[in-house]
């Protein structure tokens, strides 16, 4: 009599941290974009521009515009507050948007090239920069109900990647600092709750670029919430050009910090960018 064997397959890499140093702003303010590479520095050099965080406002915004004819829920957790949001329609696609200084502005944040530096402003002094790598599958992990294994961090994989967007009381700077310089995927919303509606895209970040994003606090009903998500940062890697599965890259934030997250559970296509 024969014997069924288990099979099992590999876990897909999701995420997980390479390194993290402490960044205090009181010693070091100014983020400076070296090449790609993140440095935190006291002063700045005469031959270093430093650039100011981009103006914005609601005629800014970019994306595909879609209606959000309510906010389902929200939960109150340790970390920070869920509100699920209803979609109408039924395809819901994340605009691909080369990075600029107009397309990052549409969405509350600054695009910081190469040479260039910006003050980071911030309440709370003691932050992080973690060296990340992410998987080509992370958008697939669905955050918002318990994981059925204990494996892979205790992330379960979804077949499809839904909207789940934030925004936090710290600044946060995504740095496109990739080895082997894929462009990182920064997923993007600007929602405004008193018209009942949402403009989302994904922002291809060139290699050596960055994204600077202010402290975004919880406001009393504002006009509009610039909101963002990572999860979708090695994207590229679905192009096809090599066998990697995986980007690297660097995020400054606060690990202790409390968010604001708004998602929809439908299914979202990213389209792919060839063309940087």
């Amino acid at each position: 009599m024969s014997t069924v064997k288990d099979v099992y397959f590999d876990a897909p890499l999701f995420d997980s941290e390479l390194a993290e140093i402490t960044v205090n702003i009181s010693e070091t303010p100014f983020y400076f974009n070296d090449q790609g590479q993140a440095r935190y520095v006291k002063t700045l050099d005469a031959h270093t521009q430093l650039i100011v965080e981009s103006k914005t406002s609601a005629h800014f915004s970019k994306g595909n515009v879609y209606e959000v004819p309510s906010e389902i829920a929200t939960r109150y957790t340790v970390w920070g507050e869920q509100t699920e949001l209803e979609f109408a329609g039924q395809h819901f696609e994340f605009k691909p948007l080369i990075a600029t200084k107009e397309t990052a502005a549409a969405f509350g944040m600054t695009l910081v090239h190469a040479g260039e530096a910006i003050e980071i402003l911030s309440e709370k002094k003691i932050l992080s920069e973690i060296h990340y790598e992410y998987g080509m599958m992370a958008g697939h992990y669905l955050p918002y109900q318990n994981a059925t294994s204990n494996k892979n961090g205790a992330k379960s994989l979804t077949p499809f990647v839904i909207t789940d967007l934030e925004h936090h009381d710290f600044p946060h700077i995504f740095t496109s600092s990739d080895q082997d310089q894929l462009p990182l995927v920064i997923s993007v919303g600007r929602y405004f709750p008193n018209l009942g509606k949402i403009y989302l895209a994904d922002l291809w970040v060139k290699p050596s670029d960055a994204l600077y994003i202010p402290a975004n606090p919880k406001q009393s009903n504002p006009e509009y919430i610039d909101l963002h998500n990572n999860r979708s940062a090695a994207l590229a890697c679905w192009r096809g050009e090599s066998a990697k599965t995986t980007l690297t890259t660097h995020s400054l934030l606060d690990t202790n910090g409390y968010f604001y997250w708004y998602w929809n559970r439908q299914p979202t296509t990213h389209p792919l960018l060839y063309d940087l």
